[in-house]
């Protein structure tokens, strides 16, 4: 089977009976032209393409950034029910703390109260300190897909641009 030359943008085609078939090029691909491939299709295919990278990305993201808020929701679930339980059982513990100093120590009642009152503070100031690191770990935006959405969002500026 042997392929002639082309003549007037068409194919022609030996078979084995000798007979001659003309072939138009773009009922083959009607991609192309007279001239080669036509841009417009494939301008198209690329825009469509790179639209649905960014869709794909953007849905990314909003999987991590709900993943991140409930981490946030347990660090500040953790802050609040420290500060509560601070709140509450530092009233209760310092009164009576504060009369148990007065009567064994003879230390006066605004020396007691003081002096429990400290030591209430320095141990809300380390449930602050644990909530703190905890809210620190919680990441918005996601720094990867951010990262990344970025990336690609640069170089969809430089293959349009």
């Amino acid at each position: 089977m042997t392929v002639a030359p082309r003549r007037d943008h068409s194919q022609r085609r030996r078979t084995r009976a000798s007979q001659e078939v003309e072939v138009d090029v773009d009922e083959i691909d009607p991609r192309m032209n007279r001239s080669g491939p036509e841009l417009g299709p494939l301008l198209r295919e690329i825009v469509d393409d790179s639209e649905e990278l960014v869709r794909q990305q953007l849905r990314l993201i909003r999987s991590e950034l709900r993943e991140e808020w409930v981490q946030a929701q347990g660090a500040a679930l953790a802050l609040g029910a420290g500060a509560g339980l601070i709140a509450t059982g530092g009233i209760f513990s310092a009164v009576a703390l504060v009369h148990a100093l007065h009567r064994t120590t003879r230390l006066s009642l605004g020396g007691s109260y003081a002096l429990v009152g400290g030591m209430l503070g320095v141990a809300g100031a380390g449930l602050l300190a644990v909530g703190r690191e905890r809210a620190e770990r919680v990441r918005l935006p996601p720094p990867q897909s951010m990262e990344a959405f970025r990336e690609n969002l640069a170089w969809l500026k430089e293959q349009v641009g």
